[in-house]
């Protein structure tokens, strides 16, 4: 059977249950149905039973027989569809990375910004012609999939980068300039999203304030650990320069959110950081924490990843400064209200183009000399065919980094939240059937079920 077949069957699933527990005793979790029950242990029993044979219900007792019948009424043994990801590459967006130069050197940098991805590879700057093509073809895409009746009422280009975007900002300009005659011309709106580190001159800020729709800054924090984690290349600290920029984005109204890595040094002050943006930065779209990933340049310097107990419990603390401060908190693998077969869109064409012209599949992954590149590059500009060329034997390749071929996921309660993580970091050097899981996945656990709980003790607040 093709890959394309497989992904487009919607199987019907039969009833699938998790027995999770707490201090107050089990818990029934149906996962496809976005159903959650607390039980005893007779009742939890009973219901695994008919889940697995419903010809089991002859031999119970009228106890028993009630509870199942209530659940199912409830609709915890009705059959339901996996969630199947999107098939086939149509992409009606792209993140172009148009440098990999920086002005930072952030301690722990996945890509070594600004020095090459660490393999000697030179700085590089992204051809505008390049940068062009590939808003063509989304373009496109996007305008010949909503005549055809999709929800699709835009094209996105997100500027990102193995460095920082706005190193090249005259690239950006004719970007950015470029899309709006695009969109212009075919009539269907641009959207244009930055991840940027903030470190940005008052030019740069004015044209992000009026040309982005969004913009995700990486921030540490608090002013110790920006400045020594996140230096300037010639080993200043940047707390300053990024306090500016997020409060010229409060004041003009741009939806802005923080993504905070986190370091071991850093995660019992993982509450005070949430204090300290909600403090100073009112109305933050969200603030995004992630422990760091040794990986980069990380290995080079002295931070380590922090523990999954104290991430967790320290991310359980932080929770509630959020709530009573109005922050929304988030962990990329904690995301109960989500069904889905794929942690982000590798699977499901996922379009990146390196500043090379190269096409990747995953941002962690943008240099032809990282061994990962055989896996995540699909395709590359073809200059003298003036248009990309992609490689539908790796994507078809792609399709299959999903939690369906994950079979050390099978049993695990969160498999259609996280769908398995993050394939660059999990899959690293093995096949998809090798996933064996990582210390991320005791923190998805954990803070699903925290959200889970949560929405078991949730009570209407109108006064009854």
């Amino acid at each position: 059977m093709s890959a394309d077949v497989a992904q487009n069957q919607q199987e019907t699933a039969p009833p699938e249950l998790f027995v999770l527990r707490d201090e107050q005793g089990p818990i029934l979790y149906a996962p496809l149905a976005s159903l959650i029950a607390r039980a005893n242990e007779s009742a939890v029993a009973a219901a695994l039973a008919y889940a697995k044979d419903p010809g089991s219900i002859e031999g119970m007792t009228d106890d028993e027989r009630a509870v199942v019948q209530t659940l199912g009424e409830r609709g915890f043994f009705t059959h339901r569809a996996y969630p199947r990801h999107e098939v086939g590459f149509r992409p009606a967006q792209v993140t172009l990375f148009p440098t990999n130069n920086c002005n930072l050197r952030c301690s722990y940098c996945y890509a070594f910004g600004g020095e090459g991805g660490g393999n000697g590879e030179p700085l590089r700057r992204m051809d505008l012609r390049v940068a062009q093509r590939a808003i063509d073809l989304i373009a496109r895409n996007a305008k010949e999939r909503a005549t055809e009746g999709e929800n699709i009422r835009n094209f996105l280009v997100s500027i990102h980068g193995n460095g920082e975007p706005f190193c090249a900002f005259d690239l950006i300009q004719k970007i950015v300039w470029y899309g709006q005659d695009v969109a212009e011309e075919l009539e269907i709106p641009a959207v244009f999203n930055a991840a940027t580190n903030g470190v940005l001159s008052e030019e740069q800020l004015d044209f992000v304030i009026a040309n982005f729709h969004s913009v995700n800054i990486s921030f540490d924090g608090l002013p110790a650990f920006q400045n020594a984690n996140r230096p300037m290349a010639g080993g200043r600290g940047s707390f300053d320069q990024v306090d500016h920029t997020m409060r010229r984005l409060v004041e003009a109204g741009v939806d802005f959110g923080i993504r905070t890595t986190v370091t071991a040094a850093m995660v019992d002050s993982m509450p005070e950081i949430v204090a300290f943006v909600a403090d100073n930065y009112p109305g933050i779209e969200q603030l995004h924490f992630e422990p760091v990933w040794e990986c980069g340049r990380c290995l080079t310097s002295s931070d380590t990843m922090p523990s999954a107990e104290a991430f967790t419990r320290r991310y359980l603390e932080s929770l509630e400064v959020a709530r009573e401060r109005g922050v929304r908190l988030v962990f990329s693998g904690a995301r109960q209200d989500m069904l889905v077969d794929t942690f982000c869109k590798v699977s499901s064409g996922s379009f990146t183009v390196t500043p090379t012209g190269d096409v990747t599949a995953c941002y962690e992954v943008s240099y032809a000399s990282d061994p990962r590149s055989k896996r995540f590059f699909f395709g590359h500009f073809d200059h003298e065919l003036d248009d990309f060329v992609f490689d539908q034997k790796v994507l078809d390749e792609l399709s299959r980094l999903n939690v369906h071929n994950m079979r050390f996921c099978d049993d695990c309660f969160c498999r259609w939240h996280c769908a398995g993580d993050c394939a660059a970091k999990v899959l690293d050097g093995i096949g998809v059937d090798e996933h064996h899981g990582s210390m991320r996945c005791e923190i998805s656990r954990a803070l699903t079920l925290n959200q889970i709980q949560r929405k078991l003790d949730w009570r209407p607040t109108d006064g009854r």
